[in-house]
Formats: structure tokens, sequence, C-alpha cells
């Protein structure tokens, strides 16, 4: 019996120490990132059965476990991706501040305001050469604007899309990490299936990297009946499986798209990256929050455009054109409205006419009041404006080989437009204010930039053909379009400062929006933390408090022995 309490005593001594130890491993990780606090679980051992009575046989250590809780660890995995989309989505947001900082006094706001204001004084003084002047450098700056304005919101595309490609990089090597980390977590309690304790510091290493992975890339942590560990998207696409892992890579971009996001070991598109984390957020300001920003603008630049070119193609310079070209060309022998031509606004083109003033020498109108041009949506070609063109005497029309519609007087002669209502002369941008489309590709028309002269404000008479040389018809009918709402490109009808407005107002919202988020996330963060810290953390007072309780079990199993020791010595004295 002596040697049975050496046994015990001993089997105590072993189990306090190890479990010192664990103390003492929680005290040294106490600042470790990650790392949750480990317990020693003690149990007796199996006890021996001498005659009617069992006798214990001392203690074991049992196991050494994790004290976390799955729900918080869960809870913290998608708060942490969450946190970093509304962060990426801010940052992103800052990154355009100064793009609709130039919507107000000193921008497009402004520009705007200042075009009209050109208008109306060149209304006021239609012949003065120096107010055309003023027009065109007024114009000029609101094109400046708009083009500034898209380069900075296509170069916050481009910036975001090639911060993805960083991400993916930073994911990668983090997916990498988790099936290493798993791989040794495997073998390591494998290994140690027969003794004690599971790779708990391994374990929270991945964990740990696992609410990294989160951050870039949202993503669930599955775990199976059979022990595997599985990290997938948050749709399903597998991307770990214990050492196997799938990695993420950019796919082959589309004309006029950016690539998507694939495995790259079987280039099929990854679901649900969009759902949160860096790259999340980077798609959305890429795809849906820049890319609306630019449709907003370009709508701007359409109406614009559009807009003050049916106003000026239907205006006339005091004596009419010599000679003038389309500005867009056309495949002659499509519909003026086929969707298959270039001009950016020939589906505009609606069933109608124009009417072109023909005047001789002596300024006389032949015939007085016009010849109508009869226009058929989806069936009348420029071939056939050019035919009905060359019908009426002393005109020559032609569609060269580019696709441009020529023009010219005869000999001393001279033409205007009047009564376009089938928008032909704006759509093919004949005898036009502006050219391009949009923000990228707005600008003035060639004549107008070579002469500021070219720029009409009057307007024929339909039924005497007269063009009076102080008429501004055309001006007050540009300056009257500030407040009328339009639409040409399918978008809600509103005034061109209304537009300017909404713009500015959206990325007000936005920007409002992502600061609720990130700061309520930000808080959600915290409280997590603290929870997590009150769970799993290390608290050394705690710690200090376990470890004297384990010194006394040691100190007691020191006595037993000491003492036994002294129940032996008297023994073998006896016996001496």
């Amino acid at each position: 019996m002596i040697f049975d309490a050496l046994s015990v005593a001993g089997s105590s001594l072993k189990a306090q120490q190890k479990a010192i130890d664990v103390v003492a491993h929680n005290i040294a990780n106490v600042n470790t990132a990650g790392y949750s606090r480990q317990v020693a679980d003690l149990g007796s051992a199996a006890p021996d059965k001498i005659g009617d009575l069992n006798f214990g046989r001392g203690v074991n250590l049992q196991n050494i476990h994790r004290v976390i809780d799955p729900a918080i660890n869960q809870a913290q995995l998608n708060n942490g991706s969450q946190l970093s989309y509304w962060q990426t989505v801010n940052s992103g947001l800052v990154s355009v501040e100064n793009v609709f900082g130039s919507l107000q006094s000193t921008g497009l706001s402004s520009s705007l305001d200042q075009f009209f204001t050109s208008w109306q004084q060149l209304a006021n003084n239609p012949q003065d050469v120096a107010q055309k002047g003023n027009v065109r450098a007024k114009t000029d700056a609101i094109i400046s604007n708009m083009n500034n304005m898209q380069q900075q919101l296509a170069g916050a595309q481009d910036t975001a899309d090639a911060s993805i490609n960083q991400s993916i990089t930073g994911a990668n090597q983090l997916l990498d990490s988790i099936a290493a980390l798993s791989q040794q977590i495997n073998r390591q309690e494998t290994a140690g299936a027969a003794g004690v304790g599971s790779a708990n510091d391994l374990r929270d290493q991945r964990d740990l990297a696992l609410q990294q992975l989160a951050k870039i890339v949202p993503v669930q942590q599955i775990n199976t009946g059979d022990n595997s560990f599985l990290v997938q998207t948050l749709d399903g696409d597998l991307l770990v499986q214990d050492a196997s892992v799938q990695h993420l890579a950019r796919g082959t971009a589309l004309p006029g798209a950016f690539a998507n996001i694939v495995v790259a070991e079987t280039g099929s598109v990854v679901r649900g990256v969009n759902r949160g984390g860096e790259i999340g957020a980077l798609i959305e300001m890429r795809d849906n929050t820049l890319n609306g920003y630019l449709a907003d603008l370009n709508s701007i630049a359409a109406n614009l455009v559009f807009s003050v070119n049916q106003i000026h193609s239907n205006s006339a310079p005091a004596g009419g054109h010599t000679a003038i070209s389309s500005a867009q060309t056309s495949n002659p022998a499509l519909a003026l409205d086929d969707p298959a031509q270039t001009a950016p606004f020939s589906g505009q083109i609606v069933s109608g006419s124009f009417k072109v003033h023909l005047y001789d020498a002596t300024g006389a109108a032949t015939p007085v009041g016009g010849t109508a041009i009869a226009v058929t949506a989806g069936t009348t070609t420029m071939s056939d404006i050019a035919a009905s063109l060359n019908a009426i005497p002393g005109l020559t029309a032609a569609v060269d080989a580019s696709g441009l519609l020529n023009l010219t007087a005869g000999a001393g002669g001279s033409f205007a437009f009047s009564d376009d209502n089938s928008n032909v002369l704006a759509a093919y941008e004949i005898n036009s204010f502006f050219q391009g489309s949009d923000a990228a590709s707005i600008s003035t028309s060639s004549a107008i930039q070579a002469n500021a002269g070219a720029i009409n404000t009057g307007q024929v008479n339909s039924l005497t053909s007269v063009i009076s040389t102080g008429d501004n018809q055309g001006a007050t009918a540009v300056v009257a379009l500030q407040d009328i709402a339009v639409s040409v490109d399918g978008s809600p009808l509103l005034s061109l400062h209304n537009r300017t407005a909404s713009m500015a107002t959206s990325y007000g919202t936005d920007v409002s929006v992502a600061s609720q988020q990130e700061q309520y996330r930000s808080v959600e963060a915290e409280s997590l933390a603290n929870q997590r810290q009150a769970f799993s953390g290390v608290n050394v007072d705690e710690e200090l408090v376990e470890m004297i309780k384990f010194q006394r079990g040691y100190e007691a199993s020191a006595k037993i022995i000491t003492t036994t020791n002294q129940m032996l010595d008297s023994l073998m004295g006896l016996i001496r």
C-alpha cells in the first residue's frame, strides 16, 4: 500500500505540473492575437479492485481544450467581412469626393448656370460676335468639367479593379495558410489520438487566418460529420477542404467589361464574392456605385447635347449656309434609325419631316416656305435623304465614302433648316452645336471651334423663309431649356439642373449610408471583441488563482510522498 500511495502522489505531481504548464502558456499568450484560453482537464485514473474494495490510482491529465464560443466566432467572421466591406466603400467614396465637390460653386453646376447665362446675354444681342465667343468659352468650361469628372470616375473604376487583383493575392496567401494549418492540425491530432489534447494553438491560428480571409472575401466555415474542415464562399463555392485549396484568379475580360473572379484551377466564376469583404466592396464600387455616377454624368451630357442640338440644327445664321456636312456617319443602305447605325442618337429618329429653305444670290427664297423632306422611321436611309435634297434645284447633296452627308448650295446661293420633327438633323449632327454623346466625347462642333460666329441665334420663319438679322429665337429657346424636363436616354424626365442636383444627392446619400454602416459595424466589432475576450481571453488574475490552486495540489502531493517515505523508513528500521 505504501508503494500505491507513492504512485498516486506521483501521478498527482505530474498532473499538477502539466496543469501549471497550461496556466503558464495562457499567461505567456495574454497579448497574442486570436489566442483562446486553454484549460487542463484533470480526471481520476481507473481504480484497482482489491478484494471487495476499489482503490483509486490517482489523477491523469485527460485533455487540454480551448475555451471558445462558436457563435461569437461566427459573428466575428460575419462582422469582419461587413466591416471591411463598408470601410472599403467609404474609402472609395472619399477618393472621388473632389469629383462631387466640383458639382458645386466652381464646378459643373456653376458652369451650367454660366452656360445658360451666356446664351441669355447672346439673346439680348444676337449679332454680337464677342457674346458668341463668350458662349463658346462657357461651353468649353462645361465640356472641361464633364471630361475631367468622367476621367476621374473612370480612373477610380480602374483603381478599384487593380485593387481587386491585390486583394486576390492576399486572399490566396491566406487560403494557402489555412490549408497548411489544416494539414498540420490533422497530422498532429491523428498522431496524438492515443495521447492528450488537440492542436489548440494551430486551431487558433487557423481561426485568425479565416477571419483575415473574411475581411477580403466573404466566406463560411463548414464542419462536416467526418471532422473535415471546409471553407466556402457564402454561395457555396469550395475554397479549402482540409489540405486542398482552390485559388482565386481573374477571368478573361470581355470587351467593355471588367474580368470576373474565377477559380484558378477550374476557370469557373466564383459566386458570392460581392456580398462582403474588400473584394465585394471593390466590385460594388466599380460596377454599381461609380458606374452609376458615370451613367448620371453621361445622362447629363447626352440630354444637354441632344436638346441643344435639336434647337441649334433648326436655327440659322442671318445669311444661311453655303455648305454643311453631317458630323455623324451613316450606313446609307440602312434606315436612319437602324440599331446598326453608329450615330449615338439615331434611335431618337421618328417619322416626320424637316424643311430646307433655299435662297438665291439675292437672298430670295426659292420657293417661299421651303421644301419638306419626309422621313419614315425604319425605312428612310441617308441615301433617300440625299436624293430628296438633290431634287431641290440649286442644292447638291451626296453621301461620301465615309458615310457623311455633304450639302452645297449653288453659286451665290445659300440654305437653312427648320421644323425638324423627325430629329434627323440633331441625330446626325447636321448644323449642330455639340458633337459627341457622353461626358467623354462631348465637344463643340468643329465649325464652332473654328469660328464662334457659326453659333446660330435665329430661326427661319417656316411660312416666309425669312431669317431676321436680329432674330434671337434660337438663343431664347436654349435659355428656356434649363428649366425643361427632358430625357433622350431612357432616364426619368428631369431638367438639366435637376439632373446635376440629383447626382450630387445620390453621392451624399451613398456617403451617409456608408458612414452609418461603418460606424455600426465598428461598434458591433468592439462589442464582439469584448464578448470574446470575456469568454475566451486570458485574465491574468484568474490564471494566477488557478496557478495557486495547482501549486497547492502539487505541494500536498509532495507532502504525501515525504510522509510515505518516512513510513517506509520506519518500516525498514523495524526490519533492521
